[in-house]
C-alpha cells in the first residue's frame, strides 16, 4: 500500500503550483521621476486626539517634485489636560510655521510634535494649520506622491498612500486608526494645457469650484464622508472626462471617469458595465456608501489600482482590466465604508474585494465556481497577518486569494441565503459602517446571523495555515443498499494541523444518471459514513463542489469501513534518532501480518518489510540518513503515520 506516497508528490506539486494568474490591484513597477529612499515608518499613533477635519491647500509643482501646502486641522481631544499632541510627516519636508494655539513644536523621526499654548480637556475642540513645503521623497521606490508621464512625454502626478504613507506628502494623522469626518482638498497647479487638453487635478468627493488666479488654477474638492488619511488622493493630468449616471430607487449620483485621450474609448467600452454591476453590488451589499456624491476612476496608466474614496486610481479602464475595476468598485463599502481596524485584518479589505469578482461573474456569467479556482491558496501563512509593520509587504497574496476562499467555504458552511444576509447585515450595521472592523467583529455578525458557533472555521482558516489533504475510498453494498465512504486527512504528516472540522459534501452519481449530494461533517482523522441508498451508484467523491480548500484524492487501496483514527498502538523511539529506531507495541501481535514502509519528503520509498509477524512487543528499523521521514505501519487492515527526524548529531 503505497497511497503514502502518492500524497507527499501530490502535496509537492501543489505547493510549488503558481495559481495568481489574475492581474494583481496592487502590482506596480518602480520607475519614477521623483527622488526615491527607504522611508522609515514610525507613525504617532496618537490617541489622545481625534481629528474630525481635514483642509488640504496643496500648491504643486509640475516641472519637478515639489509642494508647497497646507493643512487645516479641527482636532476634538480626547484626554483632560492635553498639552501637546502628534501628527506624521516624511522628515524630507520643512515645516515653515504652525498657526495658534501652538506654542512650539519638534520634528524627529516623521513626527510633528506640537506643543499647545494652553491645555484642553476631553471633548474639547481644537484648531490650527500646518504650513509645509519640500520634495516628497517616493517611499521604496514607489508610494507617495509619484511623477510619471504617459503617451510619451506627458504629464501625470498621482498619490499612492496605502496601506499607511499618506505622510509622504502630507501632514496627517496616518494609518487606520482615525477617521476624520470630512476633507477639504485644494490643489493648485499652473495653468497648463497639453495636447489640447487643460491639466487638470483630481481628488475625492465632488468639484466644488475651480478658480484662475496669477497663471494658476485652484481644484477645489469637498468630501463629507468619513475618511481615513491613506484614502484622500490627488491626480494631475491633462485628463479626458466621461460621465455614466447611476439610478437608483430614489436617487442618482454621477460615476466620473478620467482618462488619457488616448485610452478614452477603450475606457468607455471596458467600463461600460460598471453601473450594472453598481446595482448588483446595491442589492447584495446595500446602498452605495457615498452616494450623496460620486464614484470615479481616475487613470495612472502604471502600478495597479487604488482604492481611494469615491475616486479609484487604476493604470486604466479597458476591458482586460474589468476584475480590477470590480475588486476596486466592491472596496467602497469593504475598504473604504468598513476599513479595517488595522491591517492584521486586512483581508476584510481585499479577500471581499477579490470575492466580489467571483460574485461578479456569478452574477453575469454563472461561472462562479470556475472562477474560485482563482483564489485556491496553497501556500504557508496565515490570513490574520502577524507582521505588518512594513508597509510594503501587507497586500500579501494569501489576503486576496485565501481570504476570498474564506468567504467562498463560509457560504458552504452557512448556505446561500445565510450567507448573504451575513454580508448585507454587516455592511449595514451601524457599528461598522464609516468606521472600524476587526475580524472578531465580523465572526460575531456571522454567529448571531446563522445561529451558529463558528470558532472553529475562524481558528483553523484564519488564525491557522494551509489545508487539509483528503484521501478517501467508497463502496456500495447492493445487499444493504448503502453507501460506505472512508474519508482520511493526512496532512497532519507533515506537521501542519491534524484535523480541520468542516462541513463537507459527498456527492454521488447514480448508474441511472441522476446525482445526489449527501451532507456530513468531516471532523476527525479518519472518520467512516454509511449512507442508505438503495440505488446502484456509478461513483462518488467528496466535496464536488470545492466548497472546501484542499486536495483530495480517491484511493482504491484504502479498506472502507475499517476505523484507522487510533495511533495509539505503538510508539517509536528515540524521535529525534540517528537512523536507528524501534517501534514499541502496546501488546503483543501473534500472527497479525505488519508492513513497514519509511518514506522521505519526495515520497520515495527509503525502506521498507512486508508481511512481518511480530514475536515480540518491539520491532528495530536501522540505516536512515539524516532527513524528515514519513513512516508508514499497516497492522491488519489499519494504516498509522508518524514523523521521524534522523539527525546525525543526535
Amino acid at each position: 500500500m503505497r497511497y503514502l506516497a502518492v500524497a507527499l508528490l501530490t502535496l509537492l506539486t501543489l505547493v510549488s503550483f503558481s495559481q495568481n494568474t489574475r492581474i494583481n490591484p496592487h502590482a506596480c513597477d518602480h520607475s519614477s521621476h521623483a527622488q526615491e529612499r527607504s522611508v522609515d515608518m514610525i507613525l504617532s499613533n496618537d490617541t489622545t486626539i481625534d481629528i474630525k477635519f481635514y483642509h488640504l491647500d496643496v500648491e504643486i509643482a509640475l516641472d519637478s517634485a515639489y509642494i508647497n501646502g497646507s493643512v487645516n486641522y479641527h482636532i476634538t481631544s480626547m484626554i483632560n489636560g492635553l498639552s501637546s499632541l502628534k501628527l506624521d510627516l516624511d522628515n524630507a519636508f520643512t515645516i515653515d510655521s504652525i498657526s495658534y494655539p501652538a506654542m512650539s513644536y519638534t520634528f524627529v523621526d516623521n513626527v510633528l510634535t506640537i506643543i499647545l499654548s494652553t491645555t484642553y480637556n476631553t471633548g474639547d475642540n481644537i484648531s490650527f494649520t500646518v504650513y509645509y513645503q519640500g520634495a516628497p521623497v517616493l517611499a521604496g521606490g514607489y508610494k507617495g506622491l509619484r511623477y510619471e508621464n504617459h503617451d510619451g512625454n506627458e504629464l501625470i502626478i498621482a498619490s499612492l498612500s496605502t496601506p499607511y504613507l499618506a505622510h509622504t506628502w502630507w501632514p496627517c494623522k496616518d494609518g487606520t486608526e482615525d477617521k476624520s469626518d470630512s476633507t477639504f482638498i485644494d490643489i493648485t497647479i499652473k495653468d497648463t494645457i497639453i495636447s489640447s487638453l487643460q491639466v487638470i487635478g483630481v481628488s475625492n468627493g465632488l468639484l466644488d469650484t475651480v478658480e484662475t488666479n496669477g497663471g494658476k488654477k485652484t481644484f477645489k474638492w469637498k468630501h463629507y464622508y468619513p475618511c481615513v488619511p491613506y484614502y484622500i488622493m490627488v491626480a494631475i493630468s491633462n485628463y479626458d472626462h466621461f460621465q455614466q449616471t447611476f439610478t437608483g430607487v430614489d436617487y442618482s449620483f454621477p460615476i466620473d471617469y478620467y482618462v488619457f485621450e488616448s485610452h478614452l474609448e477603450a475606457a468607455q467600452e471596458g467600463v461600460a458595465i460598471l453601473p450594472e454591476v453598481m446595482g448588483y453590488f446595491t442589492e447584495i451589499f446595500g446602498h452605495y456608501p457615498f452616494l450623496n456624491e460620486k464614484y470615479g476612476m481616475t487613470q495612472l496608466g502604471f502600478y495597479g489600482a487604488i482604492e481611494n474614496q469615491t475616486n479609484t486610481i487604476t493604470n486604466n479602464m479597458g476591458i482586460n482590466w474589468i476584475h480590477v475595476s470590480v475588486h476596486e468598485l466592491a472596496h467602497m463599502w469593504f475598504a473604504d465604508m468598513i476599513t479595517c481596524d488595522t491591517w492584521h485584518h486586512g483581508w476584510l479589505n481585499e479577500g471581499f474585494a477579490s470575492y466580489a469578482e467571483a460574485l461578479y461573474v456569478e452574477h453575469f456569467y454563472n461561472a462562479y465556481h470556475m472562477f474560485m479556482e482563482n483564489f485556491e491558496f496553497y501556500d504557508a501563512g496565515t490570513v490574520y497577518m502577524e507582521d505588518v509593520s512594513n508597509p510594503f509587504t501587507v497586500f500579501q497574496p494569501i489576503i486576496y486569494n485565501k481570504g476570498a476562499y474564506v468567504l467562498h467555504m463560509l457560504r458552504g458552511v452557512v448556505g446561500d441565503s445565510v450567507f448573504f444576509d451575513i454580508i448585507y447585515n454587516y455592511a449595514n450595521d451601524d457599528n461598522f459602517m464609516y468606521k472600524l472592523a476587526t475580524t472578531e467583529e465580523f465572526q460575531t455578525i456571522c454567529e448571531d446571523v446563522s445561529g451558529e458557533e463558528l470558532d472553529y472555521f475562524f481558528e483553523q482558516w484564519i488564525y491557522d495555515e494551509r489545508f487539509p489533504i483528503y484521501y478517501y475510498n467508497y463502496g456500495y453494498n447492493q445487499t444493504t443498499g448503502n453507501l460506505d465512504v472512508v474519508v482520511i486527512q493526512y496532512q497532519g504528516i507533515m506537521g501542519w494541523r491534524e484535523v480541520f472540522i468542516m462541513p463537507m459534501e459527498i456527492g454521488v452519481e447514480f448508474v441511472d444518471g441522476t446525482d445526489t449530494i449527501i451532507n456530513v461533517v468531516n471532523d476527525d482523522k479518519s472518520e467512516s459514513y454509511t449512507i442508505e441508498l438503495n440505488k446502484d451508484i456509478l461513483y462518488a467523491e467528496i466535496d464536488p463542489n470545492s466548497w472546501i480548500l484542499k486536495n483530495a484524492i480517491w484511493d482504491p487501496s484504502i479498506i472502507v469501513g475499517v476505523d484507522e483514527s487510533k495511533n495509539e498502538i505503538f510508539e517509536v523511539y528515540p524521535n529525534p534518532n540517528n537512523g536507528n529506531f524501534n517501534l514499541r507495541f502496546e501488546q503483543y501481535l501473534p500472527s497479525i501480518s505488519i508492513c513497514i514502509s519509511v518514506f522521505d519528503l519526495t515520497g520515495k520509498l527509503c525502506y521498507e518489510r512486508e508481511n512481518i509477524i511480530v514475536n515480540s512487543n518491539e520491532i528495530e528499523v536501522s540505516g536512515l540518513k539524516s532527513g524528515i521521514y514519513f513512516l508508514s505501519v499497516i497492522i491488519g487492515n489499519e494504516v498509522y503515520q508518524r514523523k521521524l527526524i534522523v539527525t546525525n548529531t543526535f
